[in-house]
This record gives C-alpha cells, structure tokens and sequence, in this order.
C-alpha cells in the first residue's frame, strides 16, 4: 500500500513538472506574439514580466520533476 502511494505521488510530481514546463512553453510563445503585434504595450514590461514568469514556470517544472526521480531512487 505504502510502495503505491509512493508511486502515486511521484506520477503526479512528474504530471505537474510536465504541466508547469507546457506553461513556460505557453507564455513564452504569447510574450513573442505580443511583442510582434503593434500593440501599444510597454515592452520592457512585457519581456521583463515574461521572462521572470518562464523562469519560474521552468524551475518549478525542473524540481518537480527531479523530485519524482529522486523518490524512485529510494
């Protein structure tokens, strides 16, 4: 039972990476659209406010999915 929920948890930890790491995808590629639209939108906000939330997205997607690894290890 306990080996199950140990599986559980690391299936869902590695959903979740994959999920955060599709976000990443997601908001980078609407920070390049919308900075190639003529938008009247500042755009040091845009990319400054872009690339802090990829970054985040991208790292809690990485340790997710180094943590689901590392608990198979055990």
């Amino acid at each position: 039972m306990e080996d199950e929920r140990k599986t559980n948890k690391q299936v869902m930890l590695g959903e979740l990476g994959k999920y955060c790491i599709d976000i990443s995808k997601l908001v980078f590629g609407g920070v390049v659209l919308a900075g190639i639209m003529k938008l009247d939108v500042n755009r040091a906000l845009l990319f400054g406010l872009g690339t802090v939330v990829v970054l985040l997205t991208v790292s809690a997607g990485l340790i997710c999915i180094l943590l689901a690894n590392s608990n198979k290890e055990k």
